[in-house]
């Protein structure tokens, strides 16, 4: 930031209109100090010089701060800029990546899928097996509903089977099919145009070769491609971070500037190349400056992607428009020489100022004594004049200051509700794909068939449980997975440690009992956030669906998942608290979920309050409605603090259609 001020300094200045105002009153006023003391001068012989010269010594010292201040306001308000733009190219990036991240996931596993395996072997597939292959499909779109379209795919790029009925492709010469095939990958990601999708621009597809087995080298079968919903997950993204009346633009870029999406395409366009630049950077665009802001992104699980980077392009004439639309706040001088919010260059403006008025009532009271010692009256207009112009530059000061300290203020306000606002994001796109999961895995086929039998043979059993540790292993969030049958007796885990349990009856409180009840695949049941057996008596959520017969006519049993809620809630609070320049959480913050009622389900590192307890805090907090937020200055604890609130509205489907309700609040706290 330092080399963009130092750089661009006028331009800067220039856009920002609260401070060309301060600038002409400061050189007004100082262009009449300048001849009121000329004046003083010419015109009063009988008043010691020394007066004058301590006169124009203050007049100094303002001018010297004068220009500190300025570049001060500048810095803060530039500080505020940068940071909303960072924040916002930062989170569509991360965000994008935490999605696709699961994608790889997806594909690896569902090219396992011993349906699909079947299908593929059977080399004379007639209408009906594709049908219910096609339908088999279609359930797995039902929950991850992040696609729009899957392919079937033979070794040769024949199309076996595919979803989408106004795409009827029987063929394909795209490469990633026999790059999928030859990978020594899990899976293999694609985005530019293909003609599996031919119309799409780009499609983002994750392909996975399909084998005979899960045996290293088992024959490969075909490929299996899912292709992502791209543009209207971004859109998603982008309606999150801001409206579509806000003056930056953020943009999804390739490794060499190719906007491949844009929350503003009339602004830029797709398969537009935008400069490479610095970060933070002033760019020249189509005779346009703009406030660029680059953010590589920090990866999930070690996964980052295809090179992509968050962009933030904000035109200069917009960037500080509403610069003065600050909080207002009930601020004096104790809040912000003892605020740590405030550096120590803006303590040292305020104080500096302050003794220099001091030092100027000290000059103008010795005026008026020798004025008045020496008969010159001739000399008093002078230093009346001197004093209201002396009062006006400290108000000036006062004023700016007061600004200065609520654009310090409004910024972190805005840095602590954004950060909350993306916390509560990141957990209902985590728990999201967790309401998936269970729904997917009821339906296995081994599941139902063995469970619709009046017995589950102790080999039926020792096969439910392979299959739920080869789940187990690829999806690490879980620390155990169970069926159980129709009557609530658990016959299979995934959690070797956990195998004690089979044949206990299911945990009241588990939701499994919910879960019996439900006949409609799209239906799933989570238990309350309470400590469980399942989870060495720690709080959890458990998410349960119902295993179906192979008919779908009844219940035969059901499937839960454990989530390992204490290190998956507490790394998505980590994620969202707010960084310094080095990417390193400034000291002090620290943030929290809690649900509706107070109880607080996660914390993390220095918060003074642990899961279980009721959050001391003010109870209209936890009422804001969903998808709601806010900031402010609070006691907590005995401590000063910025908050940051937001109440969570769910992803998709999920909590959006009535499927589930569980209301959680994210708090992020940052000392003051």
């Amino acid at each position: 930031m330092e080399q963009l001020l130092l750089n661009n300094r006028q331009k800067l200045q220039a856009a920002i209109p609260l401070i060309n105002s301060y600038n002409d009153r400061f050189d007004d006023l100082n262009h009449w100090w300048g001849k009121i003391s000329l004046i003083g001068k010419i015109n009063s012989h009988n008043v010691s010089d020394s007066i004058l010269e301590e006169m124009l010594s203050t007049k100094e010292k303002f001018s010297e701060l004068q220009g500190r201040l300025i570049q001060n306001l500048m810095k803060e308000h530039l500080l505020k800029r940068l940071a909303d733009d960072h924040n916002k190219s930062q989170v569509a990036i991360d965000i994008l990546i935490r999605n696709l991240f699961e994608r790889t996931a997806d594909v690896g596993f569902l090219a396992t899928d011993d349906d699909i395996r079947a299908f593929l072997l059977n080399t004379d597939s007639q209408s009906e097996d594709i049908k219910n292959i096609r339908y088999r499909l279609e359930e797995y779109v039902k929950k991850y509903s992040v696609y729009d379209e899957i392919l079937l795919l033979d070794t040769q790029g024949r199309v076996k089977a595919n979803l989408d009925s106004d795409s009827p492709i029987e063929f394909s010469e795209d490469p990633l099919i026999s790059k999928t095939l030859s990978s020594k990958d899990d899976y293999t990601e694609t985005f530019r145009y293909s003609d599996l999708q031919p119309h799409k621009r780009n499609a983002l597809i994750y392909s996975c070769v399909i084998k005979e087995s899960n045996e290293k080298d088992a024959k490969a079968l075909g490929v299996l491609c899912l292709c992502f919903k791209f543009d209207d997950e971004m859109q998603s993204i982008f309606r999150n971070l801001q409206s579509e009346r806000a003056a930056s633009s953020i943009m999804i870029v390739s490794e060499n500037r190719e906007v491949m999406a844009t929350s503003h395409s009339q602004k830029f366009k797709m398969g537009e190349k935008i400069p490479k630049c610095g970060s933070p950077d002033l760019v020249t665009i189509k005779h346009n400056s703009f406030i660029s802001t680059t953010s590589a992104t920090k990866g999930y699980q070690g996964f980052k992607g295809l090179s992509w980077q968050g962009v933030a392009m904000t035109p200069l004439t917009n960037a500080f428009k509403h610069s003065n639309d600050t909080v207002q706040l009930q601020t004096d001088s104790c809040q912000l020489l003892n605020s740590q919010l405030f550096s120590d260059e803006l303590k040292q403006i305020f104080k500096t100022s302050m003794l220099i008025n001091d030092d100027l009532s000290l000059v103008v009271l010795n005026g008026i004594i020798a004025a008045a010692r020496n008969n010159a009256v001739e000399f008093m207009p002078v230093l009346s004049e001197i004093k209201s112009t002396g009062e006006s530059i400290a108000l000036i000061f006062s004023n700016s200051i007061d600004n200065l300290q609520s654009t310090v203020i409004s910024a972190r306000l805005g840095d602590v509700r954004f950060c909350a606002s993306l916390a509560v994001d990141i957990m209902d796109r985590n728990l999201y794909e967790r309401a998936n999961d269970c729904r997917w895995w009821a339906l296995t086929t081994a599941f139902r068939q063995h469970l619709q039998l009046p017995t589950v043979t102790p080999d039926a059993q020792q096969e439910i449980s392979d299959i739920l540790r080869y789940i187990n292993d690829l999806y690490t969030v879980y620390t155990n997975l169970y069926v159980y049958d129709k009557n609530g007796i658990i016959i299979a885990v995934s959690n070797k440690e956990q195998a004690s349990v089979v044949g206990d009856k299911v945990d009241a409180q588990s939701g499994a009992i919910d879960a019996l009840s439900c006949t409609d695949t799209q239906e799933y049941s989570v238990s309350r956030f309470v400590p469980s057996s399942q989870y060495d008596n720690k709080h959890t959520y458990i998410y349960n669906a119902s295993i179906t017969s192979l008919n779908q006519n009844n219940v035969v049993g059901g499937i839960g998942i454990v989530f390992d809620s204490t290190p998956q809630f507490c790394e998505m609070l980590n994620d969202s608290l707010p960084k310094d320049e080095s990417g390193h959480t400034l000291m002090g913050c620290f943030g929290m979920f809690c649900q509706r009622d107070g109880m607080i389900i996660s914390s993390t590192e220095g918060c003074p309050q642990q899961v279980g307890e009721v959050i001391e805090i003010e109870p209209s907090l936890l009422g804001l409605a969903n998808g709601e937020k806010d900031s402010r200055i609070i006691n907590y604890k005995g401590k000063k603090y910025a908050i940051g609130v937001a109440a969570s509205k769910g992803y998709r489907e999920y909590k959006t259609t009535g499927d589930y309700q569980n209301d959680v609040v994210a708090f992020i706290m940052m000392p003051s």
